[in-house]
């Protein structure tokens, strides 16, 4: 675990040597601030107002679609914020985090479902940015168009770390001026009702629930950007800079892509761009929407790494080298592309359907994780263990923990899913109690409750609570 050493190179151009390895306190550096424009930049792509036009597109009024937007976001936000403020703690990437609650084998789990997330949001994101760069320039058909985006988020994601945290720093100013301008285009062209009107709760909680999961599905991502911060940071700052960040560009964004999608109910969101903006401003939207998904898809491709890593390192003992880095950054770009070239078709169905199907499947992973860290375990972890095949988190029949699966944490995610099923609401799928809600869907907050609750209790029984003098709860090292 702690063999690898600092990247060399000359600042962010240097070719990062770590991946799930923990970073020690002489190689942590940078600020808070630099979270804020990680997770602002984030959301600066066409995907988050893709998000927004489906708070109309479910059937909300522009007010009732823009109170969902508010809410959604502010609630599936404190989630991922609060993710992001293990990372400095713990110094380790996000889903290595989970062999704490799910045991050295059983954390195979949300990595898969985590490479899964990678590579949908990739392609999730490149088909409609290959789609501005295709209105904006005709001769680029629409699969090359997504290879020309997708290259310079390849290069960005070898680097690595630094280079993704100045990435977004400068995409932050690079593409402020687009969405400015669409801003004030969509604003001018008027047509925009904002009284109540009539409220159509399942509508409303439907969208509630795709905003709220936009942002829960960073979940697995926000440790991976803040775990070279100091470790005695604490959990305040990280959680308000990247809490603060991603919710003023997606509110913003998704506010104007509600507004859009009133205001060109009959056309696609990039068409509707396309529309209410032209000439040059038009040109530097296009632009904006076509580039602006550069920084996020790096950090689709980072993760996708990091967790093949992880998978890898369940079987064998990896040593940090750019030849990994490299080839597996290039395995899920590969992927990535492929996906978004096949699933170019139905898009906005598929996406709909793709951040709701993410809801399900996370949700019981961020209550079982956060309820671990900061009530169970209270960030108290054998950060050796998270490496060690023999160690605490692969046997430790004192907390259920068998052929390197922490049981308990199984059977709270497995109920806490279930728990979601009559609750479900999709275009492939409705749960029973669904009609009895109005299409109201609901099942986030029954996995969440069901999920955290259930492992909370399980875990605080008996013999399994934890004391200061039982394995897996030595305290973070530098502490």
């Amino acid at each position: 675990m702690k063999e690898s050493t600092r990247s060399s190179g000359i600042g962010p151009v240097a070719i990062e040597e770590h991946h799930i390895d923990f970073i020690p306190d002489s190689e942590r550096h940078g600020s808070t601030r630099d979270l804020f424009f990680v997770w602002f930049a984030a959301n600066f792509v066409i995907g988050t107002i893709i998000t927004g036009a489906l708070a109309v597109l479910v059937g909300n009024n522009l007010f009732w679609s823009i109170v969902s937007i508010i809410a959604g976001n502010l609630i599936g936000a404190v989630f991922m914020a609060f993710h992001s403020a293990q990372g400095p703690r713990l110094g380790v990437p996000q889903l290595i985090q989970s062999r704490g609650q799910f045991g050295f084998h059983g954390a195979l789990l949300p990595v898969a479902l985590g490479i899964i997330l990678y590579v949908g949001f990739f392609a999730a994101g490149a088909v409609p940015a290959a789609q501005g760069l295709h209105v904006l320039w005709g001769a680029i058909n629409l699969n090359l168009a997504i290879l020309i985006i997708g290259i310079p988020s390849l290069l960005l994601a070898i680097f690595g770390y630094d280079l993704i945290h100045y990435w977004q720093r400068f995409a932050t100013f690079l593409f402020l001026l687009g969405f400015v301008l669409l801003t004030g285009a969509v604003i001018g062209h008027g047509g925009l009702d904002l009284s109540p009107g009539e409220f159509n709760g399942g509508a409303f909680l439907l969208s509630v629930s795709i905003m709220a999961v936009f942002q829960i599905s960073y979940a697995p991502y926000v440790s991976d950007y803040s775990r070279y911060l100091k470790s005695d940071i604490g959990i305040g700052p990280p959680f308000w800079a990247t809490f603060i960040g991603t919710n003023l560009s997606a509110l913003w964004l998704m506010v104007v892509a509600a507004m859009v999608t009133v205001q060109f109910s009959n056309l696609g969101t990039v068409d509707a761009i396309n529309s209410v903006i032209g000439g040059i401003p038009g040109a530097i939207v296009l632009l904006t929407i076509a580039f602006g998904i550069i920084g996020v898809n790096a950090m689709n491709l980072y993760g996708g790494m990091l967790s093949l890593v992880t998978a890898l390192s369940s079987a064998t003992r990896v040593k940090p080298s750019p030849a990994l880095r490299i080839g597996f950054v290039i395995a899920i770009w590969v992927a990535s592309i492929l996906l978004a070239i096949v699933g170019a078709g139905n898009f906005m169905t598929n996406y709909e359907n793709f951040l709701l199907v993410l809801l399900y499947l996370f949700i019981p992973w961020t209550a079982i994780n956060l309820t671990d860290y900061y009530f169970v375990r209270r960030g108290k972890y054998d950060i050796d263990g998270f490496f060690d095949p023999n160690g605490v988190y692969a046997r430790d029949p004192q907390h259920a923990v068998y052929g390197g699966i922490a049981w308990l944490a199984m059977v709270a995610y497995i109920v806490g899913f279930l728990a979601e099923v009559p609750f479900i609401n999709t275009t492939i799928y409705q749960g029973v109690f669904v009609k009895n809600l109005g299409g109201a869907d609901v099942s986030w907050i029954v996995g969440l409750i069901v999920s955290g609750g259930l492992y909370y209790i399980l875990a605080m029984r008996g013999r399994f609570r934890l004391t200061e003098d039982m394995p897996g709860v030595a305290p973070v090292p530098g502490h």
